[in-house]
C-alpha cells in the first residue's frame, strides 16, 4: 500500500473534522509506510496538517480539482461523503485499486469495491470506522482511543488530567447551549452525590468570553477553566477523565472519542452526533419538545451516575 486518498465531508465545522480522525489513524495503523493524502473542499488544512498520520492536504473546490487530487496510481481511496455523486465519479475516472464509500441509494453506488450502508442514526465517527471494517476488521473503540492517545502525545506541555470535564460551548448557536447556570447546578448536584473531592474542568473557546467571565467571578477552588487550548491538549485532558459532560459541539467529539464515561446534552435527539454505548447517555427534552433549556440538571445528573456505574473498556 503506497498511496491513500481520503475525501472528507464537505463541511467546515470543527466537529465535522474531528469525527474523521480515527479513520485516518486506523489507515496509517494498517499501512504506516503509505502516503496519506486528505482532500477537502474547504480551507480546513489547520485541522489536519498537524496530525501524525497525514502526509499531505489538498483543497479541491471543483470536480476537476477533486479528480486531480487523486494520485495517479492510488492504491486506496476512501470517500466519507454520502450525499454527492461527485466522489463516486472521481473514483470511476481515476480507478484506484480499492474504493471505499457509503451506499446511499445513489446511481453511482456501484462504483465502490467496499461499501457501508449509510444510516443517519449512526454516529458519524463510528460509521466512518465501519466503512473501513468492510475491507478489514476494525475494533471501533480501540481505534478511536488509540487515535486520541496519539494526538494527546503531541501536547507540550502535557496538561494535568481532569476529573470531571464540562463543555458548555456550542459553536452552531444558542439553541445548542445548555447554559452556564445549568452546568453549575449540575456540578453542585454531582459534588453532593460523588463527594466533596470532585473537581470540574470547564472547556471553553474564544467565543465563550461571557461564560469565562461568569465562571471566573465565582472563584471556586474546585473549578478550573480550560480556555482556547489545542486539540492535543484537550485530548490529553480528557483521556483519563472520570466523566465528560458536553453540549453538542466540536470538543464533544474528543470527549466521545477518548472512550470515557460521557453524557451529551442536546436540544433534540441527534444520533448522528452521539456515540451510543453502555457508558454514554444522551439527554434531550421529552415529548418531542425542541428546546435544550427544557432539560433539567436533575435528569443530566441521573444520567451521569448511570454512565459512571456502567462497565467501560478504559
Amino acid at each position: 500500500m503506497q498511496e491513500i486518498a481520503v475525501y472528507i465531508r464537505s463541511r467546515c465545522k470543527f466537529g465535522d473534522q474531528v469525527v474523521s480522525y480515527a479513520t485516518l489513524s486506523q489507515l496509517k495503523h494498517w499501512w504506516p509506510q503509505a502516503r496519506l493524502r486528505v482532500v477537502a473542499q474547504h480551507a480546513v488544512s489547520h485541522y489536519y496538517c498537524s496530525l501524525p498520520w497525514v502526509d499531505e492536504f489538498v483543497q479541491a473546490e471543483t470536480l476537476v480539482e477533486a479528480v486531480r487530487a487523486m494520485p495517479t496510481r492510488a492504491d486506496l481511496a476512501v470517500s466519507l461523503h454520502h450525499t454527492s455523486e461527485r466522489y463516486a465519479l472521481v473514483n470511476l475516472l481515476r480507478r484506484p485499486k480499492l474504493r471505499l464509500g457509503f451506499r446511499n441509494r445513489r446511481l453511482l453506488d456501484c462504483c465502490w469495491t467496499h461499501a457501508h450502508d449509510k444510516d443517519i442514526n449512526e454516529y458519524i465517527a463510528l460509521a466512518n470506522l465501519l466503512l473501513l471494517n468492510t475491507y478489514r476488521p476494525v475494533a471501533p473503540e480501540e481505534a478511536s482511543r488509540r487515535c486520541f492517545e496519539q494526538i494527546a502525545a503531541q501536547a507540550v506541555p502535557q496538561p494535568a488530567p481532569a476529573d470531571i470535564v464540562m463543555i458548555p460551548g456550542g459553536g452552531d448557536g444558542e439553541f445548542k447551549r445548555w447554559g452556564v447556570a445549568n452546568f453549575l447546578a449540575l456540578a453542585d448536584s454531582l459534588k453532593s452525590r460523588l463527594g466533596g473531592d470532585a473537581r470540574f474542568s470547564f472547556v471553553l473557546g474564544p467565543a465563550e468570553a461571557a461564560e469565562v467571565g461568569a465562571l471566573q467571578a465565582l472563584r471556586r477552588p474546585d473549578f478550573e477553566l480550560i480556555v482556547g487550548r489545542s486539540i492535543p491538549e484537550l485530548a490529553s485532558l480528557m483521556l483519563n477523565a472520570r466523566l465528560v459532560v458536553a453540549n453538542d459541539c466540536g470538543p464533544s467529539h474528543i470527549g466521545q472519542g477518548v472512550c470515557v464515561p460521557y453524557v451529551g446534552v442536546f436540544n433534540e435527539a441527534n444520533p448522528e452526533w452521539f456515540w451510543a454505548r453502555p457508558y454514554s447517555a444522551a439527554v434531550y427534552p421529552e415529548n418531542g419538545v425542541v428546546d435544550i433549556q427544557r432539560v433539567s440538571p436533575a435528569r443530566v445528573a441521573d444520567a451521569c451516575l448511570r454512565v459512571l456505574s456502567s462497565v467501560r473498556p478504559y
